[in-house]
């Protein structure tokens, strides 16, 4: 849900439409690009090229397939519970923060 909700955030704030937020194949970098070069310097900081591969990557065993195969009802503490899943990298948990704060306008609470 957390990458859902990055794109969707994406789609509205930078006027992008469905379509071109739909990658073309397995090919995610020309999509990353385009959006790369129209995020504010502010969200650029946030959405590096691995976060957006993240948010767009919806190949066999990446993390939107994964997420797509699970259940895509979840509570916000569920969307907190994702970023701390164990299963994921330092890497990868390091990116979804910043996603998650490039949502939601805060970090995610540990705690909830």
């Amino acid at each position: 849900m957390v990458l859902d909700d990055a794109r969707n955030k994406l789609a509205s704030d930078y006027k992008f439409s469905v379509d071109e937020l739909r990658p073309r194949g397995s090919d995610v970098g020309p999509l990353v690009h385009l959006i790369q070069s129209r995020l504010n310097l502010e969200h650029a900081k946030l959405l590096s090229n691995d976060a957006l591969t993240l948010i767009f990557d919806s190949s066999d065993g990446s993390m939107r397939d994964d997420g797509n195969k699970a259940a895509h009802v979840a509570s916000h503490s569920d969307r907190v519970d994702s970023v701390l899943g164990a299963m994921l990298t330092e890497t990868q948990r390091a990116l979804l923060c910043k996603i998650y704060y490039f949502t939601h306008g805060k970090e995610p609470d540990f705690a909830a």
